[in-house]
């Protein structure tokens, strides 16, 4: 079967979470001997590491600014740069009617009108299935001023798709009752997950100290969960230890006064080391102490969560972080917190060598993504077979 996607980004060199999962999507699909072709919409010089043929669809950097100066989300609007005599939506168009699909997978709602724009010009009998890959209830996490405008189009999208991909059980129950009556669109939930580490002993440690490793995104509540559970102070990370804040958030971390304020004591006990290379991250992750997720807010499930099970090091957490994980909670090193208080004093624990439990790869097979994506591939199969029937 040929299944293209459409994404606000390319998945060449994934990095954030929304890449790692529809990365993982692709390879799964193709696992099962489908033919997945990508085509990413997003702005060129936002990620400059994609491939030539990403790039066919990439739109240039000054548009973004067109957004920007009518007071626009870029995910939520980018559609409204798409159309006839655009490079980017011409080249799609002409890569559809090369490929002609099996299945169009749009991963989240924004795409939705650039679909619709798409599939104009294709006979009803010709069209392909469509696939809404639905991350988190957007709506709900969104600045107040766009929510409305989000809940009209991730409605649409459930209505308007074949199939539904759910992250989690919750999610999954919001979207069903979004489907159209009697439409019978099935909704599969298919959990975040991660792949096993290459954790390598003998890899050299990045850092020298003890350290506790955080990673995250540049995704505003993991910066305020940071402030809200760890303090500008982190007091719980002993003179001699560390804490490891790897991605995006760092960049958060580093612009906000509340960090600048405690600089020299912060640069100290902060290592922020940004966005590494895989090798660099594998390398942080053997040699850790233990991972720590302070989240307290968000939608749909964590990847980062799956990412410290599969690490076997000991994890702390607040509990929003197992959402969708929450069996989870009761394996061997998962230090699950109530309140910010009890987190921090699992850290103090963690550095003193009190914290107790470990686990086994057996004990968190369950959470890769082979296993966690495992229903995909024969669901896009019912789900074509029912529309060549």
């Amino acid at each position: 079967m040929k299944i293209v996607t459409l994404s606000t980004y390319p998945v060449s060199h994934p990095f954030h979470g929304g890449q790692r999962r529809l990365d993982a999507i692709t390879r799964v699909l193709r696992g099962a001997d489908h033919e997945v072709t990508a085509m990413p919409f997003f702005f060129g010089p936002h990620y400059p590491q994609h491939t030539a043929d990403e790039a066919l669809t990439a739109l240039p950097g000054e548009m973004h600014g067109d957004i920007a100066r009518a007071g626009l989300r870029e995910d939520l609007h980018m559609h409204r740069l798409l159309h006839p005599g655009v490079p980017a939506f011409d080249a799609a168009r002409q890569r559809l009617d090369q490929i002609r699909p099996d299945a169009l997978h749009f991963e989240q709602p924004w795409l939705l009108p650039l679909l619709e724009a798409l599939l104009e010009d294709i006979p009803e009998a010709e069209r392909p299935a469509v696939v809404y890959g639905s991350q988190n209830i957007e709506s709900v996490l969104i600045p107040a001023r766009f929510r409305d405008e989000t809940d009209a189009l991730e409605q649409a999208a459930t209505r308007r798709a074949d199939m539904v991909v759910a992250v989690s059980a919750a999610d999954a129950q919001v979207l069903e009752r979004w489907r159209t009556p009697g439409q019978g669109a099935p909704v599969v939930v298919a959990p975040n997950g991660c792949w096993p580490p290459a954790l390598d002993t003998g890899a050299p440690r990045p850092i020298a100290e003890d350290y506790l490793m955080l990673a995250g995104s540049g995704h505003g509540p993991n910066a305020e969960g940071y402030w809200d559970v760890i303090g500008r102070i982190p007091g719980c990370i002993p003179p001699d230890g560390r804490l490891a804040v790897v991605g995006g958030v760092g960049d958060l971390l580093r612009a906000d006064p509340r960090f600048r304020h405690f600089r020299k004591l912060n640069d100290h006990l902060v290592q922020i080391t940004g966005r590494v290379e895989e090798d660099v991250l594998q390398a942080l992750l053997t040699h850790a102490k233990g991972i720590c997720l302070p989240i307290k807010s968000g939608g749909g499930t964590n990847l980062k969560t799956a990412e410290a099970l599969l690490s076997l090091k000991p994890v702390i957490a607040m509990r929003p972080a197992f959402r969708g994980f929450e069996e989870a909670m009761s394996l061997g090193g998962v230090h699950v917190a109530e309140t910010e208080t009890e987190f921090r004093a699992h850290v103090r624990a963690l550095f003193a060598g009190h914290l107790t439990g470990t686990r086994v790869a057996e004990d968190v097979a369950r959470y890769t993504w082979d296993a966690t994506l495992a229903d995909l591939a024969p669901a896009y199969a019912r789900l074509i077979r029912a529309a060549r029937f």
